[in-house]
This record gives structure tokens, C-alpha cells and sequence, in this order.
């Protein structure tokens, strides 16, 4: 009898597809705020990319010996003598300097680059965790009161039974005392 009465209940219940509901809005407005994040992480890529192509342009530039009348090509031309040709310039030191100082600069954008990656990467990993955690946390708690409403109704049909039982030894006294 009570397996039949359980048998009527009808187990896809509102509450279950509120929920599901509440877990699929859930999980499209986390994905909402996860795309400006991805937005942002492409747009620092592309000018990271950007700034890495001016720097490869800037070592390819040719340098040509034509000098412009500024203030500082006039300096220029002050310092180098007009008996000195081309030929004989020795400008290894020159190229020493600027390099080294090009090289710790490159090095330093190339480490740059790469720890701002490993920081993105493990931002989206931290994201992601944390969706996980709370859709794990919210089917839980699901979950939970799930069980609760399922004791509740245990407890409710127990308590039923118990008072349809008193009923019956009651009746069955009476009975058992007329005769």
C-alpha cells in the first residue's frame, strides 16, 4: 500500500527543474564572464606580438650614413672628422654597446612574455577550478535538499503509518471488547 502510494508521487518534481534551471543559468552567466577575459588575453597577446615584430624591425633597419640637419647630426659632425670615410669607420665597439643593451632589453620582454603567459594560463586554470567548485557545490546542495524533502516525506508517511496503525489497534480493542 505505501509502495503504491509512493509508486503516485511524481518524482520529476518543480524543485528539480528550478535547479535545473537555476544550474543552466548559472553555468551561461559564468561563461558570459569568462569571454572579456578571453577578449582581454587576446588583445594583450596580439600587442605583445605587435611590440615583439617593432623590435625584430628596429635590428633589421639598415643605417645609412646620410645625415639630416637636426641638433644632433650637427653634434655628429663635429665629432667625426671629414678626412674619415666609411671604410675606415671602426664601429665594432658602437655595436657592442647598443646590442647588449638591445639583448638584456629582448631578454627581458622575451621573460616578460613568457611569465605573463604562464600568469594567463594559470588564471584560466584558477577560472576554471572555480567554476567546477561551484557547480559541484550547487548540485551538492541540490543534492541535499533533495535527500532533506525525501526524509521530510519518509518521515511524514511514517508518521501516517504509525497513526493508521494506532487507528486499527484501536478498532481492533473495541472490537475485541464487545465481543
Amino acid at each position: 500500500m505505501i509502495e503504491a502510494r509512493n509508486n503516485l508521487i511524481n518524482e520529476d518534481s518543480y524543485q528539480k527543474q528550478w535547479r535545473r534551471l537555476r544550474e543552466r543559468v548559472d553555468f551561461v552567466l559564468s561563461k558570459l564572464q569568462r569571454s572579456p577575459f578571453d577578449a582581454q588575453d587576446t588583445a594583450q597577446i596580439n600587442l605583445q606580438d605587435w611590440l615583439r615584430e617593432i623590435v625584430n624591425d628596429m635590428q633589421e633597419v639598415p643605417i645609412s650614413r646620410t645625415l639630416v640637419k637636426t641638433p644632433l647630426c650637427l653634434i655628429g659632425r663635429s665629432v667625426i672628422s671629414n678626412c674619415v670615410h666609411p671604410k675606415e669607420l671602426n664601429l665594432v665597439w658602437l655595436n657592442k654597446i647598443n646590442f647588449r643593451s638591445a639583448s638584456t632589453d629582448l631578454e627581458l620582454l622575451q621573460r616578460n612574455t613568457v611569465l605573463e603567459r604562464e600568469n594567463k594560463q594559470l588564471r584560466k586554470e584558477l577560472l576554471d577550478h572555480k567554476l567546477l567548485l561551484l557547480e559541484y557545490k550547487t548540485s551538492t546542495e541540490a543534492k541535499l535538499k533533495e535527500v532533506r524533502v525525501r526524509e521530510e516525506n519518509l518521515l511524514r508517511s511514517n508518521e501516517e503509518f504509525k497513526k493508521e496503525m494506532k487507528q486499527q489497534q484501536e478498532e481492533t480493542n473495541k472490537l475485541l471488547k464487545q465481543k
